[in-house]
């Protein structure tokens, strides 16, 4: 054991010992909540489903049309952009008896019509992604050509109210689900005694969920903040195991779904495999790589670093070195692109494929899975040319 992995491990046994806060907020973060238990917690399209309920007057919250007016007055409030002929001051005048709420009419996450005040609230909801370039235009030119004469409230919802990443979407208004969540539950206290027992307890658990993304929660702050400082080593060990724990099995689950692929390893922080078209051709005559099932000399590989994850196609060292240069040019020539070293007769390894994505929210199961879902589509795109290179080479090699 080394020093460093001597210092986690007792520091580990500290954090175990020294349980008296921990076990607070095991108890805080035990405590039901149906968005929880459904895994549903940081999945966009269902906070824009309730989102959504919330805001349709003629839903069964019971709150008539009051989280609609209170919503859309406090964006109009906040917003350092103004809306001509719509003030916040006006909406909270309002009635809204005539409103249709429809989700992802043209992908559009929440569209709310008014027809009798001719104003059109929409939403672009993100909750740990960003937009795509071009998307809130595209959104806000068809709201546009389709509700001429109609004021228009263009809302980008993020967990902070971040501007947009692209340009084109800065006519929106940004608001955060930190300033929903103060609204939401200003009007729940209010209306609370009000709304029947199922209402109650739907509303508090998404109060609940919306105070935890936001880190609304101070006191729960406070005590995570507290035990992060005394068990930092600790904690950062767990965490970093665990991420990669995780990894593992998401790849591994991926490939296998897939049914396309031979594993040839599987570790804490990458998974190496090879398509089984590739298998069927390349030979096993690699002399480098000795963590392989097989010594194969040619392999894909996932791995991931911190937060993002990498993935590599390679040619490594051949016990023909000839056959390896042909290897390399005959990659190149397809359009593959290598560094000059590869090109060297004594070298070890040269990759020939490599992208990268940054792990789409936590650093979780399905996150980690569909993160090396989008990766593996990609690779997928370069698969055969190089099966095409590898056919050429080795099954003429064979003929000969």
């Amino acid at each position: 054991m080394s020093v460093n992995e001597k210092n986690a491990s007792e520091a580990i046994d500290r954090f175990l010992a020294d349980h008296q806060d921990f076990e607070v907020l095991c108890s805080r973060l035990s405590e039901f909540n149906v968005f929880q238990a459904l895994k549903i917690d940081q999945i966009e399209i269902r906070h824009s489903n309730v989102l959504a309920w919330l805001l349709d007057p003629e839903e069964s919250h019971g709150l008539r049309d009051m989280a609609l007016r209170r919503v859309l007055s406090n964006i109009l409030l906040l917003s350092d952009k103004s809306i001509h002929g719509l003030t916040a001051g006006d909406v909270e005048m309002m009635d809204f008896p005539y409103v249709e709420v429809l989700r992802e009419w043209h992908n559009i996450d929440i569209l709310v019509i008014d027809r009798s005040n001719k104003i059109i609230l929409f939403i672009e909801n993100k909750i740990h992604s960003g937009e795509s370039k071009g998307q809130l235009n595209k959104y806000k030119n068809i709201i546009v050509n389709s509700f001429v004469g109609f004021k228009i409230v263009p809302v980008f919802l993020t967990l902070t109210g971040q501007d947009p990443h692209d340009t084109d979407g800065g006519d929106y208004i940004c608001y955060s689900h930190g300033n929903l969540y103060r609204v939401l539950k200003i009007l729940f206290e209010q209306q609370k005694s009000k709304l029947a027992q199922n209402v109650q307890f739907f509303m508090q658990h998404y109060l609940d969920t919306l105070r935890r993304l936001t880190m609304q929660d101070q006191n729960l702050m406070e005590l995570c903040k507290k035990i992060y400082r005394k068990h930092k080593l600790a904690l950062d060990t767990i965490f970093e195991y665990g991420k990669a724990s995780d990894f593992k099995r998401a790849v591994e689950a991926l490939l296998e779904k897939e049914n396309e692929f031979e594993i040839l390893s599987a570790g804490v922080s990458s998974v190496w495999f090879v398509p089984k078209s590739w298998a069927n051709i390349i030979p096993e005559n690699g002399i480098a790589w000795t963590h392989l099932k097989r010594p194969l000399s040619i392999a894909c590989w996932f791995e991931t670093y911190k937060d993002t994850i990498y993935s590599h196609f390679e040619v490594s060292k051949m016990s023909d070195p000839d056959l390896r240069l042909k290897i390399i040019k005959s990659l190149d020539a397809a359009g593959f692109k290598f560094t000059a070293k590869a090109f060297e007769k004594n070298a070890t390894y040269s990759r020939f494929y490599g992208a990268s994505h940054k792990i789409n929210g936590t650093l979780e199961y399905d996150n980690l899975y569909s993160t090396a879902e989008n990766l593996l589509k990609k690779a997928k795109l370069e698969f055969p040319k190089a099966e095409a290179v590898f056919r050429e080479i080795f099954e003429s090699n064979q003929q000969k």
